[in-house]
């Protein structure tokens, strides 16, 4: 990567990490509760992600293509940031904020562009795509706790948290039971699989 490209990333890196004053204490006795440790992922975090990911894939089908179960996957080409969550000093979880443009974009991510937007008054280039959420299901609380940093994190950076999710996926439930709301629906095709996926917003704060 050449050098400036790297010390642009990393300069987006750190002004997504930060956290409000005003949001830090509450996750702080979030994560002293729970021993879950959040912190930017690192190059040499992926290949310890990958037997979560293959978990992920095989009881949740997410990602939904057994082709995309590889460590590469989850630093995707629109990605502005990603965290990992650790618990006794163990990597048990994965998150990622991108943009709404990727250089293999989908036909239908205009659509859900465009929906998002509307739905939250925000323009595209303010958006923040929460994905590449998966987490060790032997320790509970690492999806959630991951979740409410990434919201935070883009908050703090000045950008709306939205997301999609297959509709079939048991995620669709986690993100309801956390209160992001459904907004509509927009076709997405993932390798051979063509779905409409369900488009949600973060809730209001």
């Amino acid at each position: 990567m050449p050098q400036g490209a790297r010390r642009s990333r990393l300069v987006r890196h750190e002004h997504l990490s930060r956290v409000s004053s005003s949001d830090r204490p509450t996750l702080v006795r979030m994560f002293a509760t729970s021993g879950i440790h959040v912190r930017p992922r690192r190059d040499d975090d992926l290949c310890t992600l990958l037997p979560i990911l293959q978990r992920a894939h095989e009881t949740q089908r997410y990602p939904m293509r057994a082709a995309a179960v590889r460590a590469d996957w989850l630093a995707a080409p629109n990605e502005l940031t990603a965290w990992v969550a650790e618990h006794d000093d163990a990597v048990v979880g994965h998150i990622a904020l991108h943009s709404t443009a990727s250089p293999e974009q989908d036909p239908g991510t205009d659509d859900a562009s465009a929906q998002w937007q509307r739905a939250t008054g925000f323009a595209a280039d303010r958006l923040a795509v929460v994905s590449r959420l998966v987490s060790d299901g032997s320790v509970p609380g690492s999806g959630t706790t991951l979740l409410a940093h990434a919201v935070n994190a883009a908050r703090d950076a000045g950008r709306e948290p939205v997301l999609l999710v297959d509709p079939s996926s048991a995620a669709l439930g986690f993100y309801d039971r956390r209160g992001w709301r459904r907004i509509g629906t927009a076709a997405q095709q993932w390798g051979e699989y063509r779905v409409d996926a369900v488009l949600m917003v973060a809730p209001v704060r």
